[in-house]
């Protein structure tokens, strides 16, 4: 495949999605679904956040991961766990942490101590979040032609703060629709059965199967994602993105407008469902005003071409 077959606004639009979703949904983290139908009606653009220190288009924990671990691969050259290790131990030591995970907070504090990173995880039925899956997307994108590959770079960078089989499996399902976004050969209808597939057995591959029952069914985003299930835990967060997302693919603003108006982990969700269409549908497919409006716009696109300058 040559560089031409590969726009780069695939690779853009697939890191300003996820920084965008995040931001979309930071103000409503932790609220129920029914809360923000009741306030608000729908999911609005982006708004202030007091309470967090936050202001309209800013984002949270999961954009500042994904940073860190884009300028890992460009400044390595690759994927490379140690120096995104290094990275996070950085991200850590700013203190910008904007609602860190427990598990993330807990691993790189080990690291911090000199923990190596294939130990410093966070281990057990606890670990099962979404901190690998929201922050895979660079990954996803440098990797993209070599699925093999890809699948054990998800496991590397994830054991640094998920030591847990489904906190793995959960990057590798995002990762894989990215890399199909990136690459330019995602099937919608064919999405979620092939990251069935990629990730093999697990409970994020059953309830990705549930979620494409839902679709199937013509059933409405607001009643799947409360099945689904939009908290912290990656089965729930993995298979609601993936139903937003499918449910609008062409559409990235309805796609993470339905992800923000499930509620509770709005912010990761809405981030998930950004860096999937953002790579499906390209750049110029997000609205301008959010594109405009967005907390290291120009950043973000600067990263994504060093990410694509590596790839291709």
């Amino acid at each position: 495949m040559i560089e031409s077959d590969v726009p780069r606004s695939r690779f853009q639009g697939s890191l300003v999605g996820l920084a965008i979703g995040d931001a979309l949904g930071m103000p409503f983290e932790g609220l129920r679904a029914s809360t923000i139908r009741e306030k608000l009606g729908r999911a609005p653009d982006f708004l202030d956040a007091p309470w967090r220190m936050l202001k309209a288009g800013q984002w949270t924990d999961d954009t500042k991961m994904m940073i860190y671990q884009a300028r890992s691969i460009i400044e390595s050259g690759g994927v490379d766990a140690h120096d995104t290790a290094r990275k996070f131990v950085e991200w850590l030591q700013s203190n910008d942490w904007r609602g860190i995970g427990r598990a993330t907070y807990a691993s790189l504090k080990r690291l911090q101590a000199g923990t190596d990173p294939d130990e410093s995880g966070e281990e057990g039925e606890m670990a099962a979040g979404n901190g690998v899956a929201m922050r895979i997307a660079p990954v996803a994108l440098v990797g993209c032609m070599s699925l093999d590959k890809l699948r054990e770079d998800v496991r590397s960078v994830g054991l640094i703060t998920h030591n847990n089989s489904e906190a793995i499996a959960g990057g590798r399902a995002v990762a894989f629709a990215v890399a199909g976004g990136a690459r330019g050969d995602l099937e919608p209808a064919s999405l979620i059965s092939e990251a069935i597939e990629f990730i093999g057995p697990s409970l994020v591959a059953e309830r990705l199967a549930q979620a494409s029952r839902f679709l199937d069914s013509g059933m409405e985003a607001g009643e799947a994602t409360a099945r689904l299930g939009t908290g912290g835990y990656v089965v729930e967060t993995v298979a609601s993105a993936f139903f937003c997302f499918l449910n609008t693919p062409g559409d990235f603003e309805a796609s993470v407008s339905q992800a923000v108006a499930g509620g509770l982990d709005a912010d990761t969700t809405a981030a998930v469902v950004g860096a999937i269409s953002g790579a499906y549908n390209g750049l110029d497919a997000i609205p301008e005003r959010w594109r405009r409006q967005v907390e290291n716009y120009g950043g973000i696109i600067k990263l994504a071409d060093g990410i694509f300058e590596l790839a291709f």
